[in-house]
């Protein structure tokens, strides 16, 4: 991806002035994040082409930091947690944030080559490496936000950095970072080790929120881990980075034995997030735990459990390991088109709660005895047009899911979404939800995750007091019970439907009552549930 911005308008400012550059910033108006956002594209622009001495450089950057993160966030909520393919204007919002961020690792980097021979600025060489280190980072962050593959040389400028702070040998020193919530510090390992432990997390599998946890948490955990030369012998299913590679973390077993390799250590990590899980247990809350106010007890306890396996355990092996597969899937996607494709036909209302206008019924009285059964296969025909299949090819597959691509062509696709899928050598219709989506250049990647056993399309409505004899029914899926797996039978409902003892009506061919259990998973559009009969 090309992110070299097009050339912005003049500043009405002397970049060369560190007071005038001072008090632009000062007068950012934040309100209008569009353009307080431009305007930083334009300072920082300008500034490297007609900077201030060395020294008042890098006090505009750093008066500038705050705003800038801001300024981010802001806009990256446009595309953040988004469907994909993304818009146009989608795109361009992430073209302008990953300028930003690239522009502003360029500029620290500009202050050391400019101060080369000043000692004020030599003095504070550490703290030029961990912002070169951060902003780099947030570049190979905001793909992964984006949920882009990175663009070639994102993580070699990362290790390029990293690497000449380990040179000059102040890559453990620590410097004031204001932007680190709870630590308000860090060395430019730490911010190094922040985005390996984020890269880690299959960012391609988490949900907006919990990236923004994941993010958090890896700044807070830094300290505890550490990269080092290889030295004593290793565990080859530990992680390592080669710093002359264009590609984060990998098993050491598949990187080469040279000086450029580094091994990534985690071992202290391990008791700091047991400690935190056992806490989390004895009911103390995330936020007292430095994990956050936004995040509830349940959702910390289950992220951390599911980091724990790459932070901690290393490169342990795939419970399904994939195979390569090849071949079309067919997919549908959204309730009313699963259902339809699901059940093989239209979804009608159960007789006792349809409700009849005088003239639906005078028509029908009327006109009995010319029903035409011809007439149904047309009407079929015409309700399966409005739920037209995706055609996905299917790049490998597992016990579990599959991996399958397609050009940017087509419905956009959500993280958590539910699908309906009928693979190469299938005969019927079966649920999934997407694990991970990710945008490679023009295609689109997806993993999702097969529901076990074979769907039945159900009507669903609740019960109660409140709720009419003729209450409409809603489109939902049964699956049985696959003993073999240890998955108990459940029901498949619309998002926002579960309620734990929740009372539902479901009709198949007659209706019957059923109490909600425990939601086994939920995703953007449906939950799936357990259950028991009435």
């Amino acid at each position: 991806m090309n992110s070299t911005p097009p050339t912005p308008p003049p500043l009405p400012i002397d970049t060369a002035d560190a007071r005038a550059c001072f008090a632009l910033i000062a007068g950012l108006p934040l309100t209008n994040a569009r353009e307080a956002h431009q305007t930083l594209i334009t300072l920082l622009t300008g500034l490297s082409h007609r900077p201030p001495a060395a020294g008042d450089y890098l006090e505009v950057l750093e008066a500038l930091r705050a705003p800038l993160a801001f300024l981010q966030d802001e806009i990256a909520l446009r595309y953040a947690g988004k469907p994909l393919p993304p818009t146009p204007a989608e795109a361009e919002a992430f073209r302008q944030v990953l300028a930003l961020w690239q522009a502003a690792a360029r500029a620290y980097a500009q202050v050391a080559q400019l101060g080369a021979s000043q000692q004020a600025v030599q003095s504070r060489l550490a703290l030029i490496c961990q912002r070169c280190v951060h902003y780099a980072g947030k570049v190979v962050l905001e793909f992964y936000r984006a949920r882009r593959e990175p663009s070639p040389g994102a993580w070699i400028d990362l290790h390029g950095y990293y690497a000449t702070a380990e040179e000059w040998g102040i890559d453990k020193v620590v410097v004031p970072e204001p932007l680190n919530e709870q630590l308000k510090t860090q060395s430019p390992a730490g911010a190094y080790a922040a985005i390996l432990l984020a890269d880690l997390a299959s960012p391609y599998s988490r949900s907006a929120l919990e990236f923004t946890w994941i993010m958090r948490w890896a700044r807070g955990f830094a300290p505890l881990v550490a990269v080092k030369p290889l030295g004593e012998p290793l565990d080859l299913r530990a992680f390592g980075i080669d710093l002359m590679h264009d590609a984060s973390t990998r098993p050491l077993e598949l990187l080469p034995a040279s000086e450029s390799v580094r091994f990534f250590d985690t071992s202290k990590l391990c008791p700091g997030i047991q400690e935190l899980l056992a806490r989390l247990k004895a009911r103390e809350t995330p936020a007292s735990l430095g994990l956050g106010d936004d995040c509830p007890s349940a959702a910390a306890s289950r992220l951390l459990l599911q980091l724990y396996k790459p932070w901690c355990l290393n490169a342990t092996p795939r419970r399904f390991q994939r195979r390569g597969s090849s071949g079309i899937a067919q997919v549908c996607l959204g309730l009313e088109a699963i259902h339809f494709h699901v059940s093989g036909g239209e979804f009608n209302q159960p007789e006792h709660v349809r409700l009849y206008s005088r003239d639906d019924m005078d028509r029908i009285w009327t006109f009995r005895d010319q029903l035409d059964p011809t007439q149904l296969a047309v009407r079929n025909t015409q309700v399966q047009i409005s739920y037209p299949l995706e055609r996905w090819s299917v790049a490998d597959q597992s016990v579990s899911g599959f991996r399958l691509q397609r050009g940017e062509a087509g419905a956009r696709i959500e993280h958590g979404q539910l699908m309906g899928i009928k693979p190469p050598d299938g005969e019927h219709f079966l649920l999934a939800q997407v694990s991970w989506n990710l945008m490679q250049r023009d295609e689109l990647m997806i993993g999702i995750h097969v529901l076990p056993g074979l769907p039945q399309g159900v009507a669903l409505r609740p019960t109660g007091l409140q709720v009419s004899a003729s209450e409409r029914y809603q489109r939902g899926f049964l699956l049985p019970e696959m003993a073999g797996l240890k998955e108990p039978a459940s029901l498949v409902l619309p998002r926002g439907w579960f309620q734990a003892e929740r009372v539902l009506e479901v009709f198949t061919d007659r209706p019957i009552k059923v109490r909600l259990g425990e939601l086994l998973s939920q995703g953007a559009d449906a939950e799936r549930v357990t259950f028991t009969r009435m």
